[in-house]
């Protein structure tokens, strides 16, 4: 999997060769950061590079029943760092697709705030040269739920393979232009694309519901550098923090420590308007979601390096400490 990370950070976006109207430049380069760090663990977050179409003129159809199966089963907490609380709101589905050229497995899914995590199965015939994450894999650009529809902007995710040997997962988290309701068992249509083929899958599934088990770390809380902490929250799913006032041109990372030396890390994913979306990173995280709820004091710091102008690599990797402080889930 090494080889599909690194190309992935190394391609050259002419990001001025787009119309980026509803896509911005800056949401464009979030979608393509990806880690480059040593990790021992099986499920390794990554971003896959997807620049999601927009106005599709393929008319999707139902999707049809995959012949591929498989006994394999992953869990939200193996892939995500998910609570062992979390399963109330994932939904369970082990449903076997076909669309177009991919035939996989739906394992699960859950929705939270504006996204949806999700869990695929699939037989390792399906890489690309040995990699995951290519052109054959259909992904999702757009959701149905109660006649409302939501557009995908991007996904990032990782790969691993199965211990069967003959199956590998794909774990990606999709970010939505708006927030899901919060509904039980509600009529959830997935517009998938592979190809020139798009098609339709529709499930029962809980929306946005684990949000009645959040834990507040901050909420409307100024920071040194001017910048704002609009919400910063735990449940069972993740972590979220969403910071505002930051400047567009840089990448962020923001990192903590408890008073043991145990450390939490945040990867920024979205950015819109100076309004920065990040999410819990469990690879490179000592904390548990669990203990991150327990009230203990967490030391936080925001840092910061210039977006290349462009094109190439991200940054130079030199990140800069703009801002410290000491929060805990209440």
């Amino acid at each position: 999997m090494k080889n599909v990370y690194d190309k992935i950070n190394d391609l050259d976006f002419e990001t001025n060769e787009f119309e980026l109207n509803d896509i911005e430049r800056e949401k464009l380069y979030m979608t393509a950061k990806t880690y480059k760090k040593k990790s021992n663990k099986k499920y390794m977050a990554v971003a896959a590079a997807l620049l999601l179409a927009l106005g599709l003129t393929v008319p999707p159809v139902r999707a049809e029943v995959s012949k591929f199966t498989t006994d394999v089963k992953v869990s939200f907490m193996e892939t995500f760092g998910a609570s062992p609380d979390s399963y109330k709101y994932v939904t369970e589905l082990n449903k076997p697709i076909t669309i177009g050229e991919d035939s996989f497995i739906l394992n699960n899914l859950a929705i939270e705030d504006n996204h949806i995590f999700l869990n695929v199965l699939r037989d390792t015939s399906n890489k690309v040269n040995g990699m995951a994450f290519s052109t054959r894999e259909a992904s999702i650009y757009k959701v149905v739920i109660n006649g409302e529809t939501y557009k995908a902007l991007g996904e990032s995710g990782s790969a691993a393979d199965n211990e069967d040997g003959e199956t590998y997962t794909t774990s990606t988290m999709i970010n939505f232009d708006k927030n899901f309701p919060s509904l039980e068992n509600a009529d959830v249509d997935l517009y998938f694309l592979q190809g020139t083929k798009s098609d339709i899958v529709s499930i029962k599934a809980s929306s946005n519901l684990v949000n009645e088990e959040n834990k507040v770390l901050a909420q409307d809380y100024e920071l040194e550098n001017g910048s704002n902490i609009k919400l910063m929250k735990v449940n069972p799913i993740t972590m979220t923090a969403i910071i505002e006032g930051l400047d567009a041109d840089y990448d962020y990372q923001l990192e903590g420590l408890d008073k043991d030396g145990k450390k939490i890390e945040l990867d920024i994913r979205t950015v819109d308007h100076g309004i920065a979306t990040f999410l819990y990173n469990n690879d490179f995280s000592d904390l548990s979601l669990d203990e991150i709820k327990d009230g203990r004091e967490i030391t936080f710091t925001l840092s910061r390096s210039k977006i290349n102008e462009t094109s190439g690599k991200l940054t130079d990797g030199n990140y800069e400490k703009i801002a410290e402080f000491t929060l805990s889930a209440k």
